[in-house]
């Protein structure tokens, strides 16, 4: 059982003061394990607040329990990817084994359930960064083995409220392959069982060994709970649990919460992630990722407007916000610290809040809608996009007509409201409602033809050199998005960091984004060179297909026969690529 102790006492604990190694100053204690306790500490050369975990000292006399925490450090090493938490550092201080993260702002998905059954659009973000993280884990040969929502960190940033972090690799296993050292050593015993047993594959229950579709399992598990609300398996004892999980079939999500329409669109791909059978599950969360977005581009239009509105709500609250006039300012912090890999057998590690300064919070109510005049017939039907920042040869604006038109025209049936664009109706296909957008689009223009800002200045030279950024090297962008709403570019520049980090479905939001802010930026030389390298990707394919379709339609016609030409002898990707060419408006 975990506890939540005081930060500030240094009676209790003697290296609340202490310096690790001379580099991190151990501040309070935030949490603490079986095995393990976790501090916050801070960099003493660069003055910045870091989370230490901290070995026990009768644990890191065992072996197994310091090859356990050795184990963990090269496991989160190994996984540079923005939907897993990061190591930092690691070392040993004394005897003391200690290991340096990020210190994160947000709550756990545990959290988040207990405040009841989520909007579809919002489980299904949460469980595809999720399967993102973890299929980026498997691409590396490291299954997590204790995926539960405890282990699902939801981070607040600038342009996403739930930005998913996997936590808790500490149960990891290496498979022949894997990046890490040592791959060949297992510190599981025949006939140990490993992992939480609300989300225990069969074969774990059993004591049996654990591959990718043992996480597939549990990520299986973790989907029926986003969508139903509960978990799949509710029962009150532990032996009941394993019991249901070894031989009861799936719940019927529809039965479960009836008022999910769209409930029998995922029970099949529920069911295969949670078959009893690891032979009968997805490969691994590649393919499970690959199976969800098949089925979320089959949804109807109506089902995911939810998310449409909410995303774009929050976006003009956030714009809001950034007012002097609308601001409030909040005494309070809450920091969540990441607890690991110090569990035994099927214990699991925490997250641990602590109250720190005076930090801006938006607590600003929905602006209210002022009222509009209806458009002209000449008005474009995306007028109700964010006007496009002053860069260099802005497109002509279009002045109304001299007089009003009479009403037979100015108000025909068909011309209605915006609203019907933020929840279109279902009738017409995806790519005519692509095609009408594109038609009073201006044409595309290179937004970097204008000066660019300081603060996106580093950030753009470092790319054209060929610099891999770090998500602390592009957080000035993010800064940067959130005070200019209408300026593309530091959205245009997250997609490109992302692509060169082969974060191909990051890459693809943050292009979205981009031209959501302003199309006609769809002229960055880069941007579409990027949208059909993650086209041709396993993961990312279908998002980028449909985003290249959505932004760029019958303009990327050449690009994509120059990259087919190119892809040649390569049976899968030219098969993804003859696909988006097929689907493109002649």
């Amino acid at each position: 059982m975990v506890a939540e102790l005081s930060e500030t006492d240094p009676q209790a604990d003697p290296l609340i003061g202490r310096k690790l190694d001379g580099r991190y100053e151990v501040l309070g204690r935030l949490g603490e394990g079986g095995v393990g306790v976790v501090y916050k500490g801070r960099q003493t050369q660069l003055g910045r607040l870091v989370a230490i975990k901290v070995l026990h000292q009768d644990a890191a006399a065992m072996g197994e329990w310091r090859k356990r925490f050795e184990r963990e450090a090269r496991a989160l090493s190994a996984l540079a990817h923005p939907n897993i938490v990061s190591v930092t550092d690691s070392g040993i201080d004394r005897g003391v084994p200690f290991l340096v993260m990020e210190l994160l702002q947000g709550k756990t998905l545990s959290d988040l359930l207990k405040e009841g059954p989520l909007p579809l659009w919002r489980a299904l973000d949460i469980g595809r960064q999720l399967l993102r993280g973890l299929a980026f884990a498997h691409s590396k040969a490291i299954v997590h083995r204790d995926l539960k929502p405890a282990n699902v960190f939801l981070q607040a940033l600038p342009d996403q409220a739930d930005h998913v972090r996997l936590l808790d690799f500490g149960m990891a296993k290496f498979l022949d392959g894997s990046s890490s050292r040592n791959v060949g050593e297992t510190l599981t015993r025949v006939g140990a069982v490993f992992g939480t047993p609300a989300y225990m594959s069969p074969e774990q229950a059993k004591g049996g060994p654990a591959d990718k579709r043992t996480d597939v399992y549990a990520a299986g598990a973790l989907l029926f709970e986003l969508l139903a609300g509960e978990r799949p398996f509710p029962q009150d004892t532990y032996e009941g649990v394993v019991m249901a999980h070894l031989t009861q079939p799936v719940p019927s999500l529809a039965k479960v919460r009836p008022e999910l329409t769209v409930a029998s669109s995922f029970q099949p791909l529920v069911e295969k992630a949670m078959a009893k059978k690891p032979a009968s599950r997805f490969k691994d969360a590649t393919a499970l990722l690959a199976a969800l977005d098949a089925v979320i581009e089959k949804l109807p239009p109506e089902a995911m407007s939810g998310g449409r509105a909410e995303k774009r709500r929050r976006s003009t609250a956030r714009t809001v916000a950034a007012t002097p006039a609308t601001t409030t300012r909040s005494r309070s912090r809450r920091l969540i610290l990441v607890l690991g890999g110090f569990t035994a057998a099927v214990a699991a590690v925490g997250i641990y809040l602590v109250r720190e300064g005076a930090t801006p919070v938006e607590t600003t109510a929905p602006p209210v809608k002022p009222a509009r005049k209806p458009a002209p017939p000449s008005a474009p039907p995306a007028a109700s996009r964010p006007p496009a920042p002053a860069l260099a040869s802005p497109p002509p604006k279009v002045e109304p007509p001299a007089k009003a038109e009479p009403p037979t025209k100015a108000e025909p049936p068909a011309k209605a409201e915006p609203p019907t664009k933020m929840e279109p109706a279902p009738t017409p296909s995806k790519e005519t409602q692509a095609k009408t957008e594109r038609q009073p689009r201006s044409r595309p223009r290179n937004p970097w033809q204008a000066p660019v800002p300081r603060a996106l200045k580093p950030i753009r030279d470092r790319l054209a050199h060929g610099a891999r950024m770090s998500q602390k090297g592009l957080r000035p962008a993010y800064e940067y998005a959130r005070e200019n709403p209408g300026d593309p570019r530091p959205w245009l520049l997250l997609g490109h960091a992302y692509a060169a980090l082969d974060w191909f479905s990051d890459s693809v939001d943050r292009y979205v984004r981009a031209d959501q802010v302003d199309s006609t930026c769809r002229g960055d030389p880069q941007m579409l060179a990027d949208l059909l390298d993650a086209a041709a990707h396993p993961t990312a394919g279908r998002s980028a297909a449909r985003a290249i379709r959505d932004i760029y339609g019958a303009e990327a016609i050449p690009a994509v026969d120059k990259a087919m030409k190119r892809a040649a002898g390569d049976r899968q990707t030219t098969e993804r690529l003859t696909r988006l060419r097929e689907s493109l408006p002649r």
